[in-house]
């Protein structure tokens, strides 16, 4: 699964791009690394207001949740979701399809494979390191936090020379595709279609080693 992201896209590129501005710009921060698994906070964009940016926790929390993040993710790890989970649409991941669509902005994702007995790491990126969405599910707690999962699908032809142990990939929206995800007029029946036939962005790549810098200077 997809437990780190990068993000090092100024902050004004990610508004020109996606034609949005922060709630908080002094807030953010260029990230090389972001590790799910630590409680991080990530750049997102809501269907329910597509002309800002805000900041989540990664890793979904039902909306009555009130206790830590981490006691939930020990016993439910929720930072990555899949369309047949979506679409089943059960417990926690009710409607979220439906009504709580967002993306999450990054400019490189991580994969894994094994080589020569052991794990390298990969690090997926536009050619330029352009800021690109990632496809998502979010909740708001009661406190006004919203937490949010990041959508996985099956590898596209466009990515099968990218090395990765799995056969899933982050969901990456190109720009029909995130007109799309963000029409609260598209049917469920269209947002499906976007799993099977979406069309992958010409990535690059490159192992990545740990203590490595991404940020560019």
């Amino acid at each position: 699964m997809f437990y780190k992201i990068s993000n090092i896209a100024n902050r004004e590129s990610i508004e020109e791009k996606f034609r949005v501005n922060f709630e908080f710009p002094n807030l953010y921060k260029p990230q090389g690394v972001i590790d799910g698994l630590k409680e991080s906070t990530i750049s997102v964009i809501t269907i329910s207001d597509p002309k800002k940016a805000s900041y989540a926790i990664w890793g979904l929390l039902p909306e009555n949740f009130e206790d830590n993040w981490s006691v939930f993710q020990d016993v439910f790890n929720t930072l990555n979701v899949n369309i047949e989970t979506l679409e089943n649409g059960n417990g926690l991941y009710s409607n979220l399809l439906q009504d709580r669509r967002c993306v999450i902005i990054a400019t490189g994702f991580f994969t894994t494979w094994l080589t020569n007995g052991t794990v390298e790491r990969c690090h997926v990126h536009l050619p330029n390191y352009e800021p690109f969405a990632i496809a998502g599910v979010f909740n708001e707690l009661n406190d006004g936090f919203i937490t949010c999962s990041l959508v996985v699908t099956k590898i596209s032809e466009s990515f099968k020379d990218v090395p990765n142990i799995s056969n899933l990939k982050p969901l990456v929206l190109n720009e029909i595709e995130l007109k799309q995800w963000f029409d609260t007029s598209t049917s469920l029946d269209e947002i499906k279609k976007i799993f099977d036939d979406h069309n992958s962005l010409d990535f690059d790549y490159e192992v990545f080693e740990v203590g490595n810098s991404i940020i560019k200077s």
